[in-house]
């Protein structure tokens, strides 16, 4: 007898449990045609995403193209489940910003100067869990 994998549609609060428990997912941005992924440590608060960087590549194409995807996942012996959050992204500087970003609880994967702070203000959250 073959096992049959299950697909289930999670709900927005469901998507933003697995956002708020996860800590690494990769960044999406798009310039001229060509796709880029960039795998970053990020954290949440008030339903909105933060991570830090430092300049290069992730910032000039925010710039020039501000809308971006991000996706986290997380799987177990018996689920794999993934979300894609869509939205806006912007280089943040203002302190109360800033004090916002800091509540998240971004931890850097690695130290390595990176001090540019980004908020991402979601415009659409989806998600699912495959269950064996």
């Amino acid at each position: 007898m073959s096992e049959q994998a299950t697909t289930t549609t999670l709900t927005e609060d469901e998507c933003w449990e697995v956002l708020d428990a996860g800590s690494v997912g990769r960044l999406a941005t798009a310039v001229g045609g060509d796709p880029e992924i960039f795998p970053v440590s990020f954290g949440t608060a008030a339903r909105t995403l933060y991570f830090l960087t430092k300049p290069g590549t992730k910032l000039v194409e925010m710039v020039v193209n501000n809308r971006v995807a991000f996706e986290t996942d997380a799987w177990d012996d018996a689920t794999a489940t993934s979300v894609v959050v869509k939205g806006v992204a912007e280089i943040i500087e203002s302190d109360a910003d800033v004090a916002d970003a800091e509540s998240s609880g971004v931890v850097p994967f690695v130290q390595d100067g990176k001090n540019v702070w980004v908020r991402i203000t979601p415009t659409h959250v989806t998600g699912r869990r495959l269950t064996r």
